[in-house]
């Protein structure tokens, strides 16, 4: 097992970061030139638009959902501090795209993306992993809430926000360079990006630690991230079914699975 170091931003420095940085405001965002381009784009090109925004906010609607259970969970104080900066940024990037929803693409029922290949990653497995953390607080058994705050940590911050959504970033950096398109969209997302990094340094953080006093944990995690592995074709193949922006498909698809090995170098599996 190689090592990695560890993150040299304690939880108690990301929560400072979070406090100056973190504070922008989805309703700030201007999106009069979005609308405008919308209404220039083909029919194909506003479904792909649409599925791969539907996916982020179904996706930030559930993780602000279940963060709660991992904060209150969390014994370390300043981990629960940070963790509550966390909250509120994932309500704020849930707010960002139903605003974009509402003021760009118009009225969409967005739980109609959540097919099999994600809907049971980002809403039924996620609520799952948070209602086994209910249950072992409730029940006082230290072991099973070790353990349960160890996979939803590589669920959370390893797989959900740390594969699915950087590798989402890409694809909206290769739109947005390909087409020139969406300003404010594009604001948006490197905004969003930008707390997330923080999310997945924390995550990333407390996920090497419970492996390194748990070496236990070490197969469920990697099992974890292995069958994640195995889905990246299913998942890159309803995006791109049809890929009206001529998107580099395989590009993505290889970053994807560069993000899942990266996971595992930062938990200090790889």
């Amino acid at each position: 097992m190689s090592t990695v170091e560890r993150s040299t931003k304690s939880p108690r420095e990301l929560y400072s970061i979070a406090k100056n940085l973190g504070s922008w405001d989805p309703a700030r965002v201007s999106l009069a030139e979005d609308r405008i381009h919308w209404s220039r784009i083909s029919p194909e090109q506003k479904e792909q638009l649409i599925k791969v925004c539907a996916l982020f906010y179904e996706g930030e609607v559930s993780v602000s959902d279940t963060l709660a259970w991992f904060m209150l969970a969390m014994p370390d104080p300043d981990r629960r501090m940070f963790l509550s900066s966390q909250v509120f940024e994932e309500v704020k990037h849930a707010e960002f795209f139903e605003r974009y929803f509402h003021e760009v693409c118009g009225k969409v029922d967005t739980s109609a993306y959540l097919v099999p290949e994600y809907r049971g990653v980002l809403l039924d497995e996620l609520r799952q992993r948070g209602e086994a953390l209910g249950r072992a607080v409730i029940d006082g058994n230290r072991q099973a809430l070790d353990l349960a705050l160890t996979l939803f940590a590589a669920h959370y911050m390893g797989i959900v926000e740390g594969e699915l959504a950087v590798t989402g970033y890409e694809y909206f950096d290769d739109l947005l360079a390909k087409t020139g398109l969406f300003p404010g969209l594009h604001e948006g997302i490197k905004l969003i990006r930008a707390d997330e990094g923080r999310h997945i340094v924390h995550g990333m953080d407390y996920l090497r630690q419970m492996i390194s006093e748990h070496p236990e944990y070490a197969g469920p995690v990697r099992e974890l991230f292995l069958r994640e592995s195995m889905q990246i074709p299913g998942r890159t193949n309803f995006i791109f079914t049809p890929n009206p922006f001529d998107l580099d498909r395989d590009r993505l698809m290889a970053l994807a699975y560069s993000h899942v090995e990266q996971r595992l170098r930062e938990a200090g599996l790889a």
